[in-house]
């Protein structure tokens, strides 16, 4: 008498978008190299006003003409302070470059998530 074993192999695949593409007003959601962004406007005031103090008063605050909100040549995040801590630099959106000069709510829910600064 042979035994036949019979084996199930499970397989799931979960979808991780890379470089979906660009974060617009429309769209409201884009995922970047695995990493969700968002938008939000607010007035930038009370942020500039800190990163002066911390950063150096020097660096110039201004809105793109796709109405990305920018500090020197970076673009402006709202980030957890906890992955990308105040004032880090070269964080890669699908908008550019940015900097963590900001955070919000969304920070204790979803590490992997990046908040953009625009005018829309």
């Amino acid at each position: 008498m042979k035994k036949i074993i019979i084996g199930v192999l499970i397989v799931l695949m979960f979808a991780i978008p890379v470089n979906a593409g660009t974060l617009t007003k429309k769209g409201g959601v884009n995922y970047y190299n695995g990493q969700k962004e968002t938008y939000y406007n607010l007035p930038m005031d009370k942020v500039y006003e800190k990163a002066d103090k911390n950063l150096g008063s020097w660096h110039k605050k201004w809105t793109r003409s796709d109405g990305v909100k920018m500090y020197a040549c970076y673009v402006v995040l709202a980030v957890p302070f906890d992955v990308y801590p105040y004032g880090t630099t070269d964080i890669p959106t699908s908008l550019g470059l940015g900097i963590a000069l900001d955070t919000g709510d969304f920070a204790n829910e979803n590490k992997n998530q990046v908040d953009i600064a625009v005018n829309w």
